[in-house]
């Protein structure tokens, strides 16, 4: 049935989170984490088989329309992994770097500068920042 593959592949999803904690309310299992009231670090939002072991886009974007609609913007900080930006999430900004590395010091200063710039316009805005597996960078 359809809810027995849906707990199988909640299942392999937190397989694939280890022991990284996981968003588990309201019907959502994500791996994704409040780091503040305001600031979320998550995995890569998937599609296609990948969506089986880490966070299927659709669910994100679920999440953040349910809890946050109309004032929350993504990061993706994948050099190797862009998504196509249209009908995605409303707002999302491009800093890649590799896997592993540290940030470039002037790409962070203007990442930090522009995710303060984005909560100040509105103490309801919240900002999500994913790598591919949510850990890396």
């Amino acid at each position: 049935t359809t809810m027995a593959a849906s707990r199988a592949f909640d299942a392999a999803r937190r397989l694939a989170s280890k022991n990284k904690r996981r968003f588990q309310e309201d019907g959502f299992d994500l791996d994704l984490s409040y780091v503040t009231n305001r600031i979320v670090a998550m995995g890569f939002p998937s599609t296609g088989w990948e969506a089986v072991y880490r966070n299927p886009r659709e669910q994100v974007q679920q999440f953040f329309e349910q809890r946050h609609k109309g004032h929350f913007k993504v990061y993706n900080l994948c050099s190797e992994r862009r998504y196509d930006l249209q009908g995605i999430f409303p707002e999302v900004e491009y800093f890649p770097f590799d896997d592993h590395n540290p940030c470039p010091f002037e790409m962070l200063v203007l990442l930090l500068d522009n995710i303060t710039e984005y909560l100040e316009r509105n103490e309801r805005n919240v900002v999500a920042v994913h790598c591919k597996a949510g850990k890396g960078r």
